[in-house]
């Protein structure tokens, strides 16, 4: 066995040794000068993303181009396909047999060995060797400053029948809810807006349990529905710093769609000092993997014509201007319905406070598909907005529950938005 293990690494050490040495641009200015010949790439490249037996590499993070640009459902989309071929043209598929699961994006690669199979393809019998970069840390909340996150939980379920049990499998269950709670105990947060958790109370309860052991009291806020085989929103708050007041308002009447659950408003009172806000968690609906990014777009301008729809009565109702707005609306920054909501007097946090930051990665490209909005009032109180880069970054597909990870990482597909506010 050593033998053998000897052999091998002598055979690599031979092909490394003959290869030639290039940079990305050497390669960029005449791919097929250099078709099937084994090279060894020096330029300083990132893992923009990895996925079974490839990696997607770049000598920098790629930016989803409808964070730039106008897309395609807007009928203008010539920068659109420019940024489009411009993150084509900047990265490269390397074929390897790397560990994907333990691979991050943001991950740093200095010089690997690969043969060159095509433009921007090359493949390599063994691994390319990555530094993993360093998870952010989050800062703690200021004095008198209440903590309010967005987090999608992606498919969190209590009944695991139907809908749920394609994305659940019951032995992941348990690893899911215990790698929600340590973000949710690492974040501090007062109050969570939660997307895609199951409509009823079975879920909530169910991480609720686990949530306040230890002595926490956190409750939650749902709308009132039967429990269903559907994802919802759920607003989890401290109850001893928060109280609800009035009941939640939905952006939709039909009590009888998951929509009704999806996307809605409550009033919140800070205990100590009887100011008061509105919060509103809303998912909007998803894009359809594989289709024409945008076929799902209409549907989505009209979630965000009923929410806008809703806000007037949450004031009236709640008897405050102070509106944040959370949750995973499926869009780019630049995509419709960003827009409107911005044009009808919404302000994007995260364009104010960290607009080159992200809190999803797609295909190797960055972007914000959570949001974060306030109205002026409630904007003159926010002190920070940032993502908490926790989960986006690792490879996703269940490998973590398999491997019985007990970090707090990639318990969703998407970061959660951590957002202080000091309530005037």
């Amino acid at each position: 066995m050593r033998k053998h293990l000897f052999f091998f690494f002598l055979c690599s050490a031979l092909v490394a040794s003959a290869a030639e040495r290039v940079t990305l641009d050497q390669l960029r200015a005449d791919w097929a000068k250099y078709h099937d010949r084994v090279v060894t790439v020096t330029t300083p490249l990132v893992v923009c993303g990895s996925f079974y037996d490839s990696l997607i590499l770049a000598p920098e993070r790629i930016c989803c181009p409808e964070e730039r640009a106008v897309g395609l459902a807007d009928g203008d989309s010539t920068v659109y396909w420019q940024l489009r071929q411009a993150n084509a043209a900047a990265s490269l598929v390397v074929h390897c047999r790397n560990d994907y699961y333990k691979v991050r994006t943001g991950d740093r690669v200095r010089a690997f060995t690969a043969r060159v199979t095509g433009e921007r393809h090359m493949v390599t019998g063994a691994g390319v060797k990555t530094r993993h970069a360093k998870t952010d840390r989050l800062p703690k909340p200021g004095k008198g400053e209440i903590r309010i996150v967005g987090a999608n939980i992606e498919n969190y379920f209590a009944d695991l029948g139907g809908y749920a049990h394609r994305r659940t499998k019951p032995e992941q269950q348990a690893v899911k809810t215990q790698k929600v709670v340590q973000a949710m105990k690492a974040m501090r947060a007062d109050v969570f807006a939660v997307c895609e958790m199951q409509v009823g109370t079975k879920a909530p309860k169910m991480l609720l349990a686990a949530l306040n052991k230890g002595g926490r009291n956190y409750a939650f806020v749902a709308m009132p529905m039967p429990d269903m085989d559907r994802i919802g929103g759920c607003l989890i708050y401290d109850a001893d710093r928060l109280r609800p007041y009035a009941a939640p308002l939905s952006a939709y009447r039909d009590s009888t769609s998951h929509y009704y659950a999806r996307m809605y408003a409550q009033g919140f009172e800070e205990i100590a000092t009887g100011k008061r806000f509105i919060l509103s968690v809303n998912h909007l609906k998803s894009k359809r993997p594989g289709r024409v990014q945008y076929d799902t777009n209409l549907r989505r301008m009209q979630n965000t014509d009923s929410l806008l729809a809703m806000l007037p009565g949450a004031v009236v109702r709640y008897g405050d201007e102070d509106i944040l707005l959370l949750g995973d609306y499926n869009c780019y920054t630049r995509e419709q319905p960003v827009q409107a909501i911005v044009r009808a007097g919404y302000e994007d946090q995260l364009m104010r406070f960290c607009p080159d930051d992200y809190s999803y990665v797609y295909k190797g490209e960055t972007g914000y598909l959570d949001r974060c909005f306030a109205n002026p009032s409630m904007a003159a109180q926010i002190v920070r907005v940032k993502p908490w880069h926790i989960n986006a970054d690792w490879y996703y597909s269940h490998g973590a529950y398999k491997m019985r990870d007990k970090t707090l990482h990639r318990y969703s597909d998407h970061d959660p938005i951590i957002v202080d506010v000091k309530l005037r």
